[in-house]
């Protein structure tokens, strides 16, 4: 009897084993910072199917969109149009030059498994069809300060030409283009989308420029220094020019790079009254703290002018501050806010 239930223990171990490695579907290496799959991971999911006709009459060109999960490995697409055609590309456009009724079928594959999607569009059946303009826009880097530059996105039916005004003299007729707005204020942004027979439609949104913000906001330092410093006791000073703004506290790391965040900031953690002209200068002091009786000492000094994040619309990510000239494994990797 006793034997029996021995047996049983070491055949249900390895079942125990298999259902943990089955619910735990990945790991990441603690060591190396990897993350591998300890089973299959999920097939392609194919989750949305949208189209564009970009004519109000025959022949009908139609562009077509597709969103897919879990897109790993060689990822290979192919559309079936319905009329004896296909495309492996992505996001194809496709002319129906006749009218007729056509279930179009995307099949998405990789070396996992494969997923199946069908639109159907009675529109190509159609005569003609209504000209409907529609677009909608995005700040880059998500910030709505002058200068400021917008990304439009093009989503009308129907036309094939399209004229942009965007409220501050600039024009366009590209499909989907982008406007930097110089000045602050708010601006009404019209497009007219036009049929090849001279039909349009327009539509108009406003967008919203905020004035040039005068306060920068550090939220987190990632600092890289030569291996030689580590565990030595490091802090940095920031100055706005030659304003001392504040500190941070001291760190001793084992290892590169370090961060300081927000709450490692003593005294302020922003710049104020920045002017983002040309000759202003944030700077970073990186220190070497000797004690309280010896003086720090200067490791590396590392500037940036504020015009160089207004020339990239203010990033809030600012990576690779370098020293000049350039010093191998001296860098920050500066995240602001504004």
């Amino acid at each position: 009897m006793k034997t029996k239930k021995k047996l049983r223990r070491i055949i249900l171990l390895p079942c125990i084993i298999l259902l943990m490695l089955i619910l735990i579907r990945c790991e990441k290496d603690p060591v190396r910072g990897w993350t591998f799959y300890k089973a299959t991971p999920p097939p392609p999911e194919i989750t949305k199917l949208t189209s564009v006709i970009t004519n109000c009459v025959p022949p009908y060109p139609v562009t077509f969109y597709q969103e897919t999960n879990n897109i790993l490995g060689t990822m290979v697409y192919t559309w079936n149009f319905g009329d004896g055609s296909i495309s492996h590309d992505q996001n194809p456009t496709h002319i129906y030059t006749a009218l007729g009724t056509y279930i179009i079928t995307l099949k998405v594959s990789n070396e996992i498994g494969t997923d199946t999607a069908s639109l159907s569009m009675p529109e190509l059946n159609l005569p003609s069809i209504p000209v409907s303009a529609g677009f909608s826009y995005q700040h880059y880097n998500n910030n709505n300060f002058a200068p400021n530059k917008i990304y439009f996105t093009n989503t009308s039916s129907g036309a094939n030409q399209f004229y942009w005004y965007f409220g501050d003299g600039g024009e366009d007729n590209d499909d989907a283009p982008f406007h930097v707005y110089q000045s602050a204020g708010t601006y009404t942004v019209r497009l007219r989308g036009t049929c090849s027979d001279g039909s349009y439609n327009e539509t108009t949104q406003q967008v919203f420029i905020n004035p040039q913000p005068v306060r920068v906001f550090i939220d987190s330092i990632n600092v890289m220094l030569p291996s030689s410093y580590k565990n030595a006791s490091i802090y940095i000073e920031l100055y706005h020019n030659a304003l001392y703004v504040g500190h941070t506290i001291v760190k001793n790391p084992s290892s590169f790079p370090v961060k300081f965040r927000t709450s490692d900031f003593i005294d302020h953690y922003f710049f104020d009254a920045v002017q983002f002209t040309s000759n202003e200068v944030f700077k970073f002091m990186i220190l070497r703290n000797n004690g309280t009786v010896d003086p720090p000492t200067l490791l590396y000094e590392l500037d940036l002018s504020s015009v160089d994040i207004q020339n990239q619309f203010y990033p809030r990510v600012y990576y690779n501050v370098e020293h000049i000239p350039h010093i191998d494994d001296v860098f920050l990797d500066l995240y602001l806010n504004y």
